[in-house]
């Protein structure tokens, strides 16, 4: 049975609006303390059209840091800022 791409899929809990999937790429859009900014909301505004989308590598503790200009998650800051990137 042929599946469409474009047609709704439903992944556990989650209502899928196609069966695209966007796999992680690093950006390095964030800023230097980690805190999600205004270039990650536009970035994956512009992508919010996959079905799926899989966001960039995302420290979870500052022992973790490897990269400048990673995003982190392991603040509560950070954790907020996340919100206006994921709205």
């Amino acid at each position: 049975m042929k599946k469409d791409l474009f047609s709704p899929y439903r992944l556990g809990p989650l209502e899928l609006p196609n069966r695209m999937v966007m796999a992680p790429m690093t950006r390095l859009r964030a800023y230097a303390d980690g805190l999600p900014g205004p270039l990650m909301e536009v970035y994956y505004a512009q992508r919010a059209s996959a079905g799926l989308i899989i966001t960039e590598c995302t420290k979870v503790s500052e022992q973790g840091h490897g990269l400048v200009c990673s995003p982190g998650i392991s603040t509560a800051a950070q954790a907020m800022a996340w919100g206006a990137v994921t709205s």
